[in-house]
């Protein structure tokens, strides 16, 4: 988009005049190329290329309770003609001037049957720029809470949004605006729904979806931040290395990921995970493209394909009160299927936070595969907004031109936009998965995508805890043992079946598959608690035979053990806490704490 020149008398049809209402300065971005109408993509808001406008008063910045005035000059190739065609409709996206977060989408479209023909003038509000910061809340939430009643219900709301349009594409008089008030009537009702995001709008909900998808800020969590990457292949967990998210100086639209540098660092040693040191004369130098850190945009399946995604930091934990939402990457890295947190996970270091989800290389493979497996599910769960949007905004142009929408021309935009989108999703899916995925084929699908692998993650780290309980009890059994020649015929038995039961436990578990696992765990969660019984039992009668230290030593594993039943009940309660939850609230959320 051009400015004219300040020695330039400026065509006024062309000016449009913008206020600064809300509690940040702003900035206004557009494309930097006009869409001819009924482009699809015009579902796209941040995620393409973006320009911050000048403005005729100078400068870039419009202050708060300031104004400034941008110059609008976009042409297209129209379709049927291929001549040039001035543009008359814009996206402008008032942005913050610090981390460029949206703050208000303004569509706006020319006068044309004004006189003087004009841009009206516009004006972000404070209620606009909330309504986009309680967006990004919502976006986070579902990311976080996939499984819930909330993210369900929205599937839903959006979906059935779509038919309900539909069936106002009468081709009569006002079919145009009476699909544009369809859509906005279902969205808004669904939202007014809802406990916590009564004021989001699908324009600021899709702002905030295209802008964590162009930019890294999010993942970077607006600082600069490193991430530790660990794989597994069902046999070995392996330090990956780390990817690094460098702040600039200074954000750069001109530059590749608006100034931030993105590199992957391999380990040195990957076998060695009790340390986290990398080979940086190996660093690669990774671009942000289409929601992906990627080592070569070209490529269809690059060495590097990793991306952010929002978990709650209690999936890993099972501890019901961490409720935080963690950024967590996922994505394979020279063909292995790798997971990332942004503290260093050491081997040595049980008491490392996400110790368990890691270093159990067989359910560690699992955990790590379903992570990415939601990552490209929830992708499909966001774009049906923007699937939603696109429509919407070229019938509500349509509108504005006085032009009827019948239901063959609303089922011919569908299909484009579901198709252009589908395809996006489609290729980060190929991407992030090397290859060895698909996309699912719909939202219904994505959210049984969703359920399963988030019941096997659960299921995995359960049979990790069994495990790991069962290698304590062991220990029990073994100060246990050193007193069977004090031990009478009953004893003696005890001693032998807790053994047996163990074995037969810990060869249960290593013999699942993924399609029968559920069924262990819950076979073998009831087998633990016999374990544990027996144990305890044993440990009582023996009483007066065992050291002070030994018994010290019993106790300890005693509450290892029981820490392993409480993880178990927490992990079943959060599952089903999370699937009925339409209310959920996770904390901490990532925003740029200086623009709100």
């Amino acid at each position: 988009m051009s400015t004219a020149a300040s020695t330039t008398k400026p065509d006024q049809s062309k000016e449009c005049v913008i206020t600064n209402n809300c509690t940040s300065d702003i900035v206004i971005l557009s494309p930097t190329t006009a869409q001819a109408p009924g482009d699809t993509q015009n579902a796209s808001v941040y995620d393409q290329d973006l320009e911050i406008l000048s403005l005729l008063e100078g400068g870039t910045v419009i202050s708060q309770n300031g104004s400034g005035t941008v110059y609008l000059d976009q042409y297209y190739t129209d379709p049927n003609t291929k001549q040039q065609q001035y543009s008359l409709v814009y996206n402008l996206l008032a942005s913050t001037s610090s981390w460029y977060f949206p703050v208000d989408n303004i569509g706006v479209m020319q006068n044309i049957f004004g006189s003087p023909v004009t841009f009206p003038a516009q004006t972000v509000t404070t209620d606009e720029q909330q309504s986009i910061a309680n967006a990004a809340t919502f976006y986070q939430t579902i990311a976080a809470y996939p499984t819930s009643q909330l993210t369900q219900n929205y599937e839903t709301a959006m979906n059935g949004a779509q038919t309900t349009a539909q069936g106002q594409a009468d081709g009569s008089a006002n079919s145009s605006d009476n699909v544009a008030n369809s859509i906005t009537d279902s969205v808004n009702a669904f939202f007014a729904s809802t406990k916590g995001f009564q004021n989001v709008t699908l324009a600021g909900l899709v702002a905030v979806e295209s802008y964590y998808s162009k930019f890294p800020f999010v993942w970077a969590q607006y600082d600069s931040t490193t991430y530790y990457l660990y794989s597994s292949d069902g046999n070995t967990t392996s330090f990956v290395g780390t990817l690094s998210l460098t702040k600039p100086s200074a954000l750069d639209l001109s530059k590749p990921n608006a100034g931030y540098v993105c590199t992957f660092t391999p380990a040195k040693d990957p076998t060695d995970t009790s340390t986290v040191d990398v080979d940086s004369s190996q660093a690669k130098t990774l671009t942000y493209s289409n929601a992906l850190f990627v080592d070569n945009v070209n490529a269809d399946i690059p060495d590097v394909a990793v991306k952010g995604t929002f978990q709650l930091k209690r999936v890993f934990t099972q501890n019901p009160s961490d409720t935080q939402i963690i950024p967590v990457l996922t994505g394979t890295i020279a063909g292995e299927t790798c997971i990332g947190f942004d503290s260093p996970q050491l081997s040595t270091d049980q008491s490392s936070e996400f110790w368990n989800t890691l270093f159990h290389p067989k359910n560690s493979a699992q955990v790590f595969n379903s992570i990415m497996t939601i990552g490209g599910a929830v992708m499909m769960l966001h774009f049906v907004g923007s699937t939603l949007y696109g429509i919407f905004k070229w019938v509500k142009n349509r509108g504005k031109a006085k032009e009827p929408t019948t239901e063959d021309l609303f089922k011919q935009q569908q299909e484009a936009f579901e198709k252009a989108l589908n395809e996006k999703i489609d290729t980060a899916v190929q991407k992030l998965t090397n290859g060895k995925q698909n996309a699912p084929e719909d939202t219904e699908s994505a959210l049984e995508e969703i359920n399963s692998e988030r019941g096997s993650i659960d299921d995995n780290l359960n049979a990790i805890n069994l495990e790991e309980g069962l290698k304590v009890e062991a220990s029990t059994l073994e100060i246990q043992a050193q007193y069977e020649s004090e031990m009478n015929g009953q004893q003696l038995e005890q001693l032998e079946s807790s053994a047996t039961s163990i074995k037969n436990s810990n060869d249960a578990l290593n013999s699942a598959t993924e399609e029968n696992l559920h069924d262990v765990v819950t076979e073998q969660t009831s087998a633990f608690k016999d374990i544990q019984a027996n144990t305890s039992a044993l440990t009582e009668s023996l009483d007066k035979s065992i050291s002070s230290e030994q018994q010290a030593q019993i106790e300890s594993n005693q509450a290892a053990s029981e820490k392993v039943s409480e993880d178990i009940e927490n992990s079943e309660k959060n599952a089903e806490e999370d699937a009925s939850n339409s209310d959920p609230k996770a904390e901490d959320e990532i925003k740029p704490l200086e623009d709100f």
